[in-house]
């Protein structure tokens, strides 16, 4: 082997050599790129969390969900069809939230017979007592025993009130078997819902 050959063949090994040495430069010097990369950004991110305490106390306090009802003195025997009763109950919220009221589905003391499944009740907002018993009520949700629940398009303010007419009756196409059938007692549940005004 000439002296050039032998030349050329030592730089190449020594280049060899040296490979791995700048594999591993490199790499550390990456490694730190991306330490002070995090650090620098860490520093930026402190900035946007920056936090201040306020100003003025703030007082927590636990609201109440409250309805009350006056007695609903309302009695419908000897219904017919085409016959309803009306009676007129105060409902007022008593708590510290707004409440949207709501009529549960009404429920009989009794098994389902001809004549509880055939009542038709239905409750609305009322301006006066008068007009409640003569059945002058301008918008009703109408609903029967054992159906869904339903909005009454209602919401009280804290210590609002408002008259609401509940009517019982039977309609004009009430079965022929309802006629005759004892009468049961029914519960008029109405609710209310938090919401927000």
């Amino acid at each position: 082997m000439s002296r050039r050959t032998r030349r050329h063949a030592a730089r190449h090994g020594a280049r060899r050599a040296a490979a791995p040495r700048r594999l591993l430069l490199g790499a550390l010097a990456a490694a730190g790129a991306i330490v002070l990369g995090v650090l620098a950004g860490g520093g930026t991110f402190a900035l946007w969390t920056a936090a201040a305490p306020a100003a003025a106390a703030v007082t927590l306090q636990s609201g109440s969900a409250t309805l009350t009802a006056t007695p609903l003195d309302l009695s419908a025997i000897g219904l017919y069809p085409g016959r309803i009763v009306y009676a007129a109950t105060t409902v007022r919220n008593t708590g510290t939230t707004p409440l949207a009221l709501t009529i549960d589905p009404v429920t009989s003391t009794a098994a389902a017979t001809p004549f509880s499944t055939a009542v038709a009740v239905t409750v609305g907002n009322t301006s006066s007592v008068a007009d409640c018993a003569t059945g002058r009520v301008p918008a009703t949700i109408a609903t029967t025993v054992g159906a869904a629940g339903s909005d009454l398009q209602l919401t009280l303010a804290p210590g609002a009130s408002q008259l609401v007419c509940v009517g019982v009756g039977l309609p004009h196409n009430a079965p022929a078997a309802a006629a005759g059938a004892a009468a049961s007692v029914l519960t008029i549940t109405i609710s209310g819902t938090q919401v927000r005004l």
